[in-house]
């Protein structure tokens, strides 16, 4: 499900570069943070996703997984020089992803780069902006379902610790007061035979 939600948010941010390269009269604002940020959270994701792959050894697995890395690399960049040129301040910590992709890559791969780029902006000449726009929403909206899912797993999860320490606080006090009980039973029962030997 991650992978799925992951490869339609870069279709969307491809869509979305393309659009803007293509519209750049258009009356639509662009979120470059959120672009630049997808972007880091993508090439992350992609790095991890090729370390699993090596670990696999399965050398179809591991051409996929650098495929995807060099893609969301190239990606990152793009999206990076964009954000920089709107005034956004690069954050070290997704430069810290760019080093480490372009250490397992041996570099970046500036051809494939620039081929990934041109046939993404082949395929998006050929769409309208509505659906585009469709595209965008319904990305938008599944990740909104898949966000408000784990909002929803979130709460029950606090309430279900709430009722169980809750639990936990009335078998404490429960026993406190037996406890209690007990020993002012005691006390009393040591008083009157007490009261008893001084009579």
């Amino acid at each position: 499900m991650k992978k799925t939600l992951i490869s339609l948010a870069f279709a969307g941010l491809l869509l979305t570069a393309g659009s803007c390269k293509k519209n750049d009269t258009s009356n639509v604002k662009i979120d470059f943070t959120q672009s630049y940020e997808d972007a880091a959270l993508a090439l992350s994701t992609a790095q991890k996703n090729y370390d699993e792959a090596v670990a696999s050894k399965d050398p179809v697995k591991i051409e996929a997984a650098k495929l995807e890395l060099q893609k969301a690399q190239a990606k990152y960049v793009d999206s990076k020089k964009t954000y920089v040129a709107e005034g956004g301040t690069v954050k070290p910590e997704y430069e810290t992803y760019l080093v480490t992709s372009s250490q397992t890559l041996g570099g970046p791969k500036v051809d494939i780069v620039s081929s990934v780029i041109k046939k993404s902006d082949s395929i998006i000449t050929g769409k309208t902006n509505a659906q585009i726009d469709n595209t965008a929403k319904e990305i938008k909206a599944s990740v909104n379902a898949e966000k408000a899912k784990l909002v929803e797993d979130a709460n029950k999860k606090v309430s279900d610790a709430k009722v169980e320490a809750d639990k936990l606080k009335e078998d404490f006090k429960k026993r406190t007061d037996e406890t209690k009980k007990s020993a002012n039973e005691k006390i009393e029962k040591a008083q009157k035979d007490l009261n008893n030997l001084f009579k």
